[in-house]
This record gives structure tokens, C-alpha cells and sequence, in this order.
């Protein structure tokens, strides 16, 4: 079991969407680079190798990011020279996207990187396609994919936050009759992580 995980789903992941992601999470303490080596690097994820960081710059780390010929990229944002959090773009559909952010071995900083998430999903939440945060890691076999983008089946246990569109839980026979608090464009299931909109 994982230590926690945000994914952030959203639309109109296209060009400059990534360079205003990076922007953004800058101000709100999670830079690129690392503090101490000053290198931003990109995560391998395969075939030929898993885990390695490879050295880019962060033009080059966007360039990849807003791709539709990458369905994914992986890389790490860096709290200090010793403290990072693991992020994953991946693309769904379209131009949208979904943001993964790895809550393992945060510990007591954990409510801070979410704080910072959140921070930044604030600055584009028109076009937030739907959130989950679970904090210990416990909804991690769920298919969250088919859940917020298809108001699928699949709930078995509920994250701390499930933000989904409107649409979406109007038809799912879960998320229809689970009481939520619309904070548009989406219902809000849980605990609510945006000042001033829930």
C-alpha cells in the first residue's frame, strides 16, 4: 500500500499548459529543480529502464508534458535538497490530462504538499475534469479513470476527497445517491479542498 496519491484531472492540457503548471507550482514551493543540485530531471518509465533520472531542463520537460505523442511523463518535484514528490502526467482522452502526485515518505509534510496541490489546482479549477486525494494510499485498486471521466462502477472505498463533473454523478448510481456539495463545474464528495468554493 502506497503512503497517499492526488490525481488531478483536467482539460485543455495543451500547449503552455505545462509551462503554467510549472509556474504555478514554483509559487506555491514545489520547484523543479532540486535546491541543492539545481537539476530537474525526468523519471524513465520504461521498457528499457524503470526509476532512472535522466537530466532535462524544464523547456524540455514541457515540450514532452504537452505532447500527444507522450501519453505520459514522470518526474519529481523537489520541497528541499532531501524531499521530493513523485508526478506523473498522463493523458486520458483529448486534451485532457490527469496529474498524479505520490504521497510516499512525506510523513508530516504530507498536509503541506497537499495544501501547495491544491493551491495550484485553484489557479485553473474552470478546467478541473474531477480530483481524488486519498491520503493513506487505501482506494489505490480503484479504476478512478473510469470513475471520474465515465461515473463508472467501482467504489468500494472512499478517498478523503472525490471531486467529479456534474454530469458524471448525475449517472452514476453510486456517486447519484452519495450526498455531495456541487462546487462548479463539479459535485465535491468528502472533504472539500477549495477555499471559498465548498
Amino acid at each position: 500500500m502506497t503512503d497517499g496519491f492526488v490525481f488531478w484531472y483536467r482539460q485543455a492540457w495543451r500547449q503552455g499548459a505545462p509551462a503554467s503548471l510549472f509556474r504555478s507550482s514554483e509559487r506555491a514551493g514545489l520547484g523543479l529543480a532540486n535546491p541543492v543540485s539545481g537539476r530537474v530531471t525526468a523519471i524513465t518509465n520504461g521498457p528499457g529502464s524503470w526509476g532512472e533520472q535522466v537530466p532535462v531542463t524544464s523547456q524540455q520537460l514541457a515540450q514532452i508534458a504537452e505532447s500527444a505523442s507522450d501519453s505520459e511523463v514522470d518526474f519529481q518535484w523537489w520541497l528541499d535538497g532531501e524531499t521530493d514528490v513523485y508526478v506523473r502526467i498522463r493523458r486520458v482522452h483529448g486534451d485532457a490530462a490527469v496529474i498524479e502526485f505520490g504521497l510516499d515518505g512525506l510523513g508530516a509534510r504530507q498536509e503541506s504538499v497537499i495544501g501547495s496541490i491544491t493551491w495550484v489546482l485553484q489557479q485553473t479549477w474552470s478546467d478541473c475534469l474531477g480530483l481524488v486525494v486519498d491520503r493513506s494510499g487505501a482506494t489505490e485498486d480503484t479504476d478512478w479513470d473510469m470513475v471520474v471521466l465515465r461515473g463508472g462502477p467501482g467504489i468500494v472505498r472512499w478517498p478523503d476527497t472525490l471531486a467529479v463533473p456534474q454530469a458524471v454523478a448525475a449517472r452514476s448510481a453510486q456517486l447519484a445517491v452519495a450526498a455531495g456539495q456541487v462546487v462548479p463545474p463539479l459535485v465535491v464528495h468528502g472533504q472539500s479542498l477549495v477555499p471559498g468554493r465548498g
